[in-house]
């Protein structure tokens, strides 16, 4: 091998092709994990409402009533009066889920005070279906941990 003077360098190399790779991949991975996380977050509620209204759909308004988890004070006559096929928007024949009203704050009214808003994690989420191509959505209150639907508290 024969040396090279100061003015004879060999000819750096090229950089490495792969950390640039690698930070590509990553970036790639955590934007679609951000966008699927985004999609699918309220997955289960809004599957939870699904099943509620196919059953109202195929007319099985007991199968809707225990999906609906009601308490004992709510009793099926109540259930149908609200859901069945006399109410305003009739028999169930399309709907739509519109959207999801995640964590809202809870407004708080006490006497002689200003209303108070007190905002914090809720036990569950607020689904808002479109039903038979009605212009205002329903609104179903869907508990987080099991599942259970019912009125919006708020």
């Amino acid at each position: 091998m024969a040396s090279l003077s100061l003015l004879e360098a060999e000819a750096p190399r090229a950089p490495s092709p792969w950390p640039l790779r690698v930070a590509a991949v990553v970036a790639i991975l955590a934007v679609s994990g951000v966008v699927l996380y985004w999609q699918f977050r309220y997955y289960p509620e809004k599957k939870a409402v699904e099943h509620f209204m196919e059953a109202l759909q195929a007319g099985d308004y007991q199968a809707a009533y225990r999906l609906w988890n009601p308490p004992t004070s709510y009793t099926y006559a109540d259930f149908l009066e609200d859901w069945g096929e006399t109410t305003p928007m009739g028999r169930v024949h399309s709907y739509e889920i519109v959207d999801v009203e995640p964590k809202q704050p809870v407004e708080v009214a006490l006497p002689n005070k200003p209303t108070m808003r007190v905002a914090g994690d809720s036990s569950g989420i607020v689904v808002r279906v479109r039903v038979n191509g009605r212009l205002e959505p329903v609104r179903i209150w869907v508990e987080k941990k099991d599942k259970s639907l019912g009125f919006p508290p708020f």
